[in-house]
């Protein structure tokens, strides 16, 4: 199903978004992860039997302006709210990947009244401060921003990087994601916009959101990760079993991009909220 796109602003910042339509049951607003866009959710959206998804490219990624000086975690939040009021989804079920799930986590937690449940898809789940340095989380998460050719090689790459979990269907995932710049295609994501945003996601206290999270939610955490970092998911699933045991954990065979791995069962995790 082809999407319908539509436009918001807020501040003076336009904010670009997705719509898969459907009749049945509560919207579904989705927030995509870092370098991503909201056509990450396009195999989601198959998935759902005529429920509304509605996902919002957040600023700096897909066809959205840009994040501008000052810009952090609380804009992007305030983002996301402004999103579902003018939208009139009503209290949608608010599902999130990655840096997109933290993001959703904070929404949620802040502002109940503005969604129904939380759907959390393989973010940053508890504080990174608490297991590292800044400038550790800095020399593994900043490396270079790739710079191609032309869009064939852009997608010619993409389809490397997801190997296989790559399909055609990703084609337009990937242009949306790209923007020229000079010579080159680009991310839209600007090395500067991220280095903001991953000092923001360091200084998260997750741990405050899951204690004040007040809505039924699920986390999900993917099982195929470095040994490192799986270790890390299930000490921070942990965490979240002692301080929010009304939140279901479930567990995936799945890389980090489990949206793209397994839709079909995300789609029923998120509808069955």
């Amino acid at each position: 199903m082809t999407p319908r796109e539509g436009w918001l602003e807020r501040d003076g910042v336009r904010l670009h978004y997705l719509e898969w339509p459907g009749e049945t049951g509560r919207a579904i607003f989705a927030l995509h992860g870092l370098s991503s866009n909201a056509r990450f959710w396009s195999r989601v959206a198959s998935h759902l039997d005529g429920r509304r998804l509605i996902a919002l490219d957040q600023r700096s990624h897909g066809r959205s302006d840009r994040m501008r000086d000052g810009d952090g975690l609380a804009a992007f939040v305030a983002d996301a709210r402004h999103a579902i009021a003018e939208l009139g989804l009503a209290r949608p079920v608010l599902a999130g990947h990655s840096w997109g799930a933290s993001i959703a986590l904070e929404l949620a937690a802040r502002h109940p009244e503005t969604v129904s449940a939380l759907g959390f898809i393989d973010g940053p789940a508890w504080p990174l401060s608490d297991s590292m340095t800044w400038a550790e989380f800095a020399a593994r998460s900043q490396s270079t921003l790739p710079r191609h050719s032309d869009l064939a090689a852009a997608i010619d790459a993409a389809r490397a990087w997801h190997g296989p979990l790559w399909g055609e269907d990703l084609v337009e995932f990937v242009n949306a994601g790209h923007r020229p710049e000079g010579d080159a295609i680009v991310l839209t994501l600007t090395h500067e916009a991220r280095a903001r945003i991953l000092r923001d996601l360091f200084d998260l206290r997750q741990d405050q959101a899951w204690r004040a999270l007040a809505v039924p939610a699920f986390a999900a955490f993917a099982l195929r990760k470095s040994d490192m970092v799986l270790a890390a998911t299930k000490r921070a699933a942990e965490h979240i079993a002692a301080v929010a045991p009304k939140v279901l954990i479930k567990w995936y065979d799945s890389p980090h991009d489990i949206p793209l791995s397994l839709p079909g069962d995300i789609a029923s995790d998120i509808a069955a909220l």
